[in-house]
């Protein structure tokens, strides 16, 4: 059980409108990941991704590497970046 002192609270998120529009410009980016055909999933599975634009620009097995790889672009807001695990998705944002 986990004790009342370690317990989690979800709280409303409201997107300021600089997020929002954020959101808004990665979604088919997102959907783009999210949908990858399986075999491209097998290929890259244990990689880290960085996706702009609806096209893969960058894998590396580290998230560093990806980082060293990706260079300036690291910092872009709009490139998305996940890990693929067998059987499951890590994504990760840049935070804004």
């Amino acid at each position: 059980m986990i004790q009342p002192s370690r317990r989690y609270k979800v709280r409303p998120w409201t997107p300021t409108p600089e997020q929002q529009e954020y959101l808004r410009a990665t979604r088919a980016t997102s959907e783009f990941l999210h949908h990858l055909p399986a075999e491209i999933r097998e290929q890259y599975t244990g990689q880290w991704i960085a996706a702009k634009d609806c096209q893969v620009v960058a894998t590396a097995p580290t998230r560093a590497e990806l980082s060293q790889a990706l260079g300036d672009r690291d910092r872009d807001p709009l490139v998305l970046v996940i890990r693929l695990e067998k059987g499951m998705t890590i994504r990760w944002r840049q935070p804004l």
